[in-house]
């Protein structure tokens, strides 16, 4: 009796772990984003039905984030990206959060409390495929004026190495 209930908490176990990766994992997997390679084109809408489309930041620096409100590591990031948004939109500067939460409504209450200055929007399964898959968050490209891929950093990444890629990317023109 004792090997069954090992053996039936093992296949549970298993089906658990299988159901979480099918249920957390977002496209398919990832495709390496090459620096220099031409950035993937996307359309969203905001979370205020908005759109959000890829070709309108022609000749902008675009950072794209994808990010969720129960990642602790978003959490700490995205006040230093909204103070990027603020201090450098008019340089050219362009954020754009991607949720990958499963709902809109958590998403919108986050925004509001962490006064996030740019758009937002949820990332669905076009785009995160575009992007080559999202396996960690939070997950940032930046994009160069060019349209073309500077960076892609997934997971807690030195602030201030993102700092200083959007810094640089501003700075050529």
């Amino acid at each position: 009796m004792g090997r069954k209930l090992l053996l039936v908490a093992i296949v549970l176990l298993i089906g658990g772990v299988i159901f979480w990766q099918n249920r957390h994992s977002h496209g398919p997997a990832p495709m390496p984003l090459t620096a220099n390679a031409p950035a993937p084109q996307f359309a969203v809408a905001d979370l205020n039905g908005q759109p959000i489309d890829s070709a309108n930041f022609r000749g902008k620096v675009v950072l794209v984030d994808f990010w969720a409100t129960w990642c602790v590591p978003c959490e700490a990031e995205i006040p230093h990206l909204v103070e990027w948004q603020n201090q450098h939109s008019a340089d050219g500067l362009q954020v754009i959060g991607l949720s990958m939460d499963d709902t809109a409504s958590p998403v919108k209450r986050y925004v509001e409390k962490h006064k996030m200055t740019y758009p937002v929007a949820m990332a669905d399964e076009k785009t995160i495929a575009a992007f080559g898959g999202v396996l960690g968050l939070p997950a940032n490209i930046l994009i160069g004026r060019d349209g073309k891929l500077i960076a892609k950093h997934v997971g807690v990444t030195d602030i201030h190495v993102l700092q200083q890629e959007v810094e640089r990317a501003l700075a050529a023109k």
